[in-house]
């Protein structure tokens, strides 16, 4: 009687059984979206503008643009002095900014973007009930999933890095479990069809973010590792491995070539999720954690599972779950010291430790269940040791349905792990007066100085990309922090803290980047700006600051012409004279001019990027990457603020 209990949670279920609880799962996280979107503001033009979702939206329409003219990179002149832009270059809005290729309308973009963001949110969770059906484990267990699951997505790290617009890593974060599981079954009966559908599948996952290859061998090695200690043919996984190697780099080729051979024009080293910290996992635990997400205490019922599942579970899925389990242990190892090694830094190790949590998932839930049904039979101090963990296990499930609850029901000013319903809130209250100023006092004949903030005082958001296209003017930085020579942010500008900067220094840097106007947020730009002879203060801005100088040097460096048109991959100059002419625009690799003229990369300032020097210039050219004419700017729609 024994041993019936204690094997009748591994006993595995049939197909439809497991799928309907995919179903409801599905069903419980869509009414639970649509509430909280809402629903009504998947068609309307209010944009997700929290933290890196306007970034997105900008990356978006610059694709779109580029895609006008059958591109997928081009010259991007409206940050930095111009670098290069579009799918190849956009490490984590990929799908969406194919996605607004094909509909091709600008005013569209908020709504792809809110459409992708919520039905992502809708699938992730049922992913690793998924997993569930491929490992075929009892129905008790897929339902424990699913709630884990969905109280996982609304008071978990996964919720924070959601609603802050890392969508594309969130949903590849849940995919990547189940398709390491299909990709071990792969290996043991492979087929020609699986083995098809498998590629594709790891094809779109690249394509939605690169770093699902990462996610995906780090889950996948301890289960290859097991199976074949069991006794898997190594020539099949190696098969396997390798077409689907191959079928990711082919069928991603088009965008990848690009971005693995051309110098990206990121050249400052961020500090975001590459932290060395061995007690990463204890923080995470207590919901402490310095990284971005700060973790959550829910994840004690994680391990507390995975206890149980490898002292209670039995069955055929046993080795697998274990070794979902030193997945996830793999996992926090490289998400606490990934960052030693400065080439991986950039990798973003810390953002790992959310998936090393979801991979204990479907071991957790088998664990519980486990335990749960083998109460009745056990005596003395293993059947208070199941109890006792069980009661753990069902307070802080009970504290975190509340949690949830408060997460998605109450007031604004309640704290909470992401966002406050609803989740789409359009612009705040600076947008409308910063663009009104960028509209009426500047214009197309100098660059703006946007120093951009980490904080994100623009609008809860980093909304400098939206604001450059909205008002049709070239901003100097970068569309996010930590980009390029040519950037600022905070206490920080041309590569070093203003403090750093004589007054004849700062003076140089904005006479060769061409910029007449200021936009500052911080006291140091402030008063950087300020000290500057011939500078005004021109209208506080909420948090802005907008300065003026009396005079700009143009354009050109050397030579004479006129800029007439410029937008996306286009520079139009017309009475262009001199030999060689030198623009304040960065040169960029596959530049080209129509008509023909030889281009070449000359440095001007010292620590910056070449600028672009035109030898017997014709009177009349476009600058731009890519043949033939190209589109030209008036031909194009201008994204609304």
């Amino acid at each position: 009687m024994r041993a019936a209990h204690a094997d009748r949670a591994a006993e595995p279920s049939g197909g439809m059984p497991l799928l309907a609880v995919v179903g409801v799962t599905l069903l419980v996280q869509l009414v639970l979206q649509a509430y909280f979107f809402p629903l009504s503001a998947l068609w309307d033009a209010a944009r997700l503008v929290h933290i890196d979702a306007p970034f997105h939206q900008y990356q978006m329409e610059v694709a779109r643009q580029l895609c006008a003219e059958q591109r997928l990179t081009g010259y991007d002149i409206f940050f930095a002095a111009g670098h290069l832009g579009g799918v190849s270059f956009n490490a984590s809005a990929k799908l969406p900014a194919l996605l607004a290729c094909l509909d091709t309308a600008s005013a569209n973009i908020p709504v792809i973007y809110k459409q992708f963001s919520f039905w992502s949110g809708v699938l992730a969770p049922a992913m690793l009930v998924a997993t569930c059906v491929l490992l075929r484990l009892p129905v008790s267990v897929a339902a424990v999933v699913a709630l884990f699951s969905v109280l996982l997505w609304w008071t978990g790290a996964i919720r924070w890095y959601h609603a802050a617009g890392l969508v594309s890593y969130v949903i590849v974060a849940f995919a990547s479990v189940p398709f390491a599981v299909a990709a071990l079954r792969v290996c043991r009966r492979p087929t020609l069809w699986r083995l098809a559908l498998l590629t594709v599948v790891a094809a779109i996952g690249l394509l939605v973010h690169p770093l699902f290859v990462v996610a995906a061998a780090l889950i996948g090695l301890p289960l290859l590792v097991d199976e074949l200690r069991a006794g898997l043919r190594i020539a099949n996984v190696v098969a396997v491995v390798a077409v689907l190697l191959a079928g990711m780099l082919l069928l991603n080729g088009i965008w990848l070539w690009p971005s693995l051979t051309t110098p990206s024009f990121a050249t400052i080293v961020h500090p975001y999720q590459r932290a060395v910290d061995p007690t990463l996992a204890l923080q995470e635990l207590l919901g402490l954690a310095p990284t971005a997400a700060g973790g959550s205490r829910l994840y004690n019922v994680l391990w507390i599972g995975a206890l149980l599942c490898i002292g209670c579970w039995r069955g055929s899925a046993r080795r697998a779950l274990l070794a979902l389990i030193a997945a996830a242990v793999l996992l926090m190892i490289w998400a606490s010291f990934g960052a030693v090694i400065p080439a991986l830094a950039s990798l973003q190790p810390n953002r790992f430790s959310a998936l090393a949590w979801l991979c204990l998932v479907v071991p957790a839930a088998a664990g519980v269940v486990a335990a749960a049904q083998q109460i009745p039979a056990a005596h003395g101090f293993g059947r208070w040791l199941r109890g006792a963990a069980l009661l753990i296990v069902a307070g802080f499930l009970a504290f975190f349905v509340r949690e949830a609850e408060r997460e998605i029901l109450a007031p604004a000013e309640t704290g909470r792990y992401a966002v406050a319903a609803p989740e789409v809130k359009g612009e705040g209250g600076l947008s409308r007066p910063l663009l009104d100023f960028l509209g009426t006092q500047t214009d197309a004949s100098a660059r703006v100085f946007f120093e951009l903030s980490l904080a994100r005082v623009h609008d809860g958001g980093h909304m400098a990309g939206l604001y450059a296209l909205a008002s049709n003017r070239e901003f100097i930085g970068g569309p996010y922090p930590f980009t390029d020579f040519a950037s600022a942010w905070d206490d920080f500008a041309f590569g070093k803290p203003y403090a750093e900067h004589s007054p004849e220094q700062l003076n140089a840097f904005l006479d060769a980047y061409n910029i007449r106007w200021m936009l500052c947020h911080s006291t140091a730009c402030r008063a950087a700006m300020a000290a500057l002879p011939g500078v005004d203060k021109l209208a506080d801005l909420g948090p802005v600051t907008a300065f003026v100088r009396a005079a700009s040097p143009g354009f050109v460096v050397h030579g004479s012409a006129r800029v007439v048109e410029r937008c996306i991959n286009r520079v139009t100059l017309a009475d262009a004279a001199g030999s060689p002419l030198i623009l304040r625009y960065h040169w960029v690799p596959g530049l080209v001019s129509v008509p023909p003229a030889r281009i070449e990369a000359v440095d001007i300032v010292p620590g910056a990027r070449p600028f672009i020097a035109i030898h017997d210039p014709p009177p009349d050219l476009t600058l731009r990457v890519g043949d033939g004419p190209g589109q030209a700017c008036d031909a194009r729609a201008r994204p609304s603020p």
